[in-house]
């Protein structure tokens, strides 16, 4: 374990990783390996039913050196799943990057994964990897990491093996963004090692780039469309109405096409942002006056101290009574957040004629500049890994764990 870096001395820095991928291809278990959270739900192995409908932020703590990488890993439905429709799907996506965009806030990458005991890729996984192309852009295809998962679950590990260079190889497949000149990268991952996952995310950290979705929705110089017409949109539309010549199905096709038309709400994001603000800036005052308060009870007891127990231990029984109106006040921060989360869901949904509305999770302030940022209920704890020897991958990670 490394000891040569002071906690005052830590730069945190929060980054964004898209991870996509057809439905079954193991997004979740991925998140939940890296994460080593394992209350996410992951899919059955003998089934193609998704378990991730909303798009979720993941959070993973990462140090290296220096610098504390606080990696939102963001966990998107599969383009397939039977509930849903690519449109909605694109929708729910777009919003999430957005949002990202528009807080200023760093994308580092994307990770694309792949099931690579699929004997082949059919049109579905085909028409998800040139969506992906045109939400990224070509010029910025060097952030993408394409990830072939399930290695060694079927008995044909040559297969596998073939497979994977058929994947590299073909231009209808990775191969247009591997031979780019922007090229992207492609990994392996091994569920039973979280050193080996890490890797994975490592050539991701320097990166930061706006993905081409974003700016063609939202930025101010661009064209502002809305997600029908951007690149990646037009993919799904396209789709979209090959399947309506096919299948006559009018109501999902006027459903797809409403929410293909919706551009981004900056006044619903813009009002909640301004509501965000003010409620932080409260809660950021009342943590002030709780470090402040213990400080003031524990630094006068031991002050008092000197000498004698007498007022000391006077001042250190004013604590018990203190730490009950201090967690009555975190609790009621906590229920004012997730108010705000839930308005804000439903009054998005409303503006945007979407089901599920805007992700809100970005209402949270669970970003920590310095060590006095901390919340008062949290502790910062060291450790280290067991499976990464490589000097080049040795790492402490620090996670904020919550006092119980």
């Amino acid at each position: 374990m490394r000891t040569d870096v002071s906690a005052d001395s830590i730069e945190v820095r929060p980054i964004y990783i898209l991870v996509m991928g057809l439905t079954g291809a193991g997004k979740s278990t991925f998140i939940s390996v890296i994460t080593g959270n394992d209350t996410i739900p992951v899919g059955d192995a003998g089934t193609m039913e998704g378990v991730t409908s909303e798009v979720q932020d993941c959070t993973l703590d990462y140090r290296r050196g220096e610098i504390l990488y606080e990696i939102h890993l963001i966990d998107s439905p599969g383009f397939d799943d039977g509930c849903d429709n690519d449109a909605e799907i694109l929708s729910r996506i777009a919003n999430y990057i957005n949002t990202t965009y528009k807080l200023k806030q760093t994308l580092a990458g994307v990770l694309y994964l792949h099931d690579i005991t699929k004997q082949r890729m059919g049109g579905v996984g085909q028409r998800n990897l040139r969506m992906l192309e045109n939400m990224i852009g070509i010029d910025r295809w060097n952030n993408c990491t394409l990830v072939t998962t399930k290695w060694g679950c079927t008995t044909d590990p040559k297969g596998e093996e073939s497979r994977e260079e058929t994947l590299r190889s073909s231009q209808k497949y990775f191969g247009a963004m591997l031979q780019n000149a922007q090229q992207a990268q492609m990994a392996r991952f091994d569920p039973k090692s979280k050193g080996r996952a890490l890797e994975i995310l490592n050539p991701l950290l320097g990166h930061s780039f706006a993905p081409e979705l974003s700016k063609q929705m939202v930025d101010p110089k661009g064209p502002m469309l809305p997600l029908g017409e951007t690149d990646a949109g037009k993919v799904v539309a396209d789709n979209l109405e090959e399947l309506h010549r096919a299948n006559g199905e009018l109501e999902k096709l006027e459903k797809a096409q409403a929410i293909l038309a919706q551009k981004f709400n900056q006044k619903v994001f813009t009002e909640y942002r301004q509501r965000k603000d003010k409620l932080l800036q409260k809660h950021r005052m009342q943590r002030a006056g709780r470090w402040a308060m213990r400080a003031a009870i524990i630094g006068g007891a031991v002050a008092a101290s000197v000498g004698t127990m007498g007022p000391g231990a006077a001042l250190l029984a004013l604590e018990p009574g203190y730490e009950k109106i201090a967690s009555r006040q975190r609790r009621k921060e906590r229920a004012a957040i997730a108010k705000l989360k839930q308005d804000y869901k439903q009054d998005s949904a409303v503006a945007t004629k979407t089901r599920g509305g805007y992700n809100p999770d970005w209402l949270e302030d669970r970003r920590v500049q310095t060590m006095e940022d901390l919340d008062d209920g949290y502790s910062l704890k060291s450790h280290s890994t067991i499976d990464v020897s490589d000097s080049e991958y040795s790492y402490i990670e620090d996670d904020l764990l919550e006092k119980a």
